[in-house]
């Protein structure tokens, strides 16, 4: 197995050794976080932001992964609450660590822990929901990793919660039947992208991304701007993404 075309972990040492070497990294990086500075109040500070953001990602994680074993399909809001805890989560731990030891006398009184994570927060939802749809529609995304591989792990990434709540409207369950299959087929795959193309998913989830591309940029550009993030987010942005056309006809049952 692989991801992005490197070799997994499991794969070299198993899975027991896996785990029992990602859990002495957890340690590792809070005792790291417990002695950053010289300030007590400050490490022990430090301490407390790193074990409540790794309960907060676990959380989210645990989230994730309940909602994939058991096939259950989150609502719109859950879904965003479980981002904001899994993939802001690190984020936030950052800004927290950075936040606590900034200079005060030289850090821009505009960036107060509220505005840091409301755009932190924003943009996770940016970075998150954007990756959910390059993982069926872009080329790039599909030649590095493997195409449509969310569809292969069943996973409720937020294209595929549209599409699920968009067919309960009209009494169907073509999109969570064929989550359900794990299907590793290429052709199953192109059956499952082009239906919720014509249930409107693609168009939309691409016009939401550019919205919240749009909040992240302006809330950049309200702090003074910043050059790098700025980069960052244009890269990002779904006009750099080469999105695949044409997966076929959605004629038949896709079997």
């Amino acid at each position: 197995k692989q991801w992005y075309q490197r070799r997994v972990a499991i794969t070299a040492g198993g899975v027991s050794e896996v785990i029992n070497i990602a859990n002495l990294k957890y340690f590792e990086a809070g005792l790291i976080a417990s002695n950053l500075g010289t300030d007590c109040t400050r490490r022990s500070e430090a301490s407390r932001i790193f074990n409540e953001s790794m309960v907060r990602l676990h959380q989210g994680q645990g989230l994730d992964i309940y909602w994939r074993d058991h096939y259950i399909c989150p609502t719109t809001e859950e879904y965003i609450d479980m981002v904001l805890k899994k993939t802001g989560g690190l984020m936030l731990l950052a800004f927290d660590l950075m936040f606590l030891f900034r200079d005060t006398a030289s850090c821009d009184k505009r960036l107060t822990r509220e505005v840091g994570y409301h755009l932190l927060e924003s943009f996770s939802k940016f970075f998150q929901i954007r990756d959910d749809f390059c993982n069926l529609w872009d080329r790039s995304y599909a030649e590095k990793k493997t195409y449509c591989d969310d569809l292969t792990e069943g996973k409720f990434s937020w294209v595929t919660i549209q599409g699920i709540h968009k067919e309960e409207k009209v009494g169907d369950n073509k999109v969570l039947s064929i989550l359900k299959k794990r299907t590793k087929e290429d052709h199953m795959k192109m059956y499952y992208c082009k239906l919720l193309e014509n249930l409107n998913v693609k168009v939309e989830t691409a016009e939401y991304l550019r919205d919240l591309e749009g909040d992240v940029r302006d809330q950049i550009l309200s702090l003074g701007g910043n050059a790098i993030f700025e980069h960052i987010v244009e890269r990002l942005g779904v006009d750099n993404i080469d999105i695949i056309e044409n997966q076929g006809n959605i004629n038949g049952n896709g079997n």
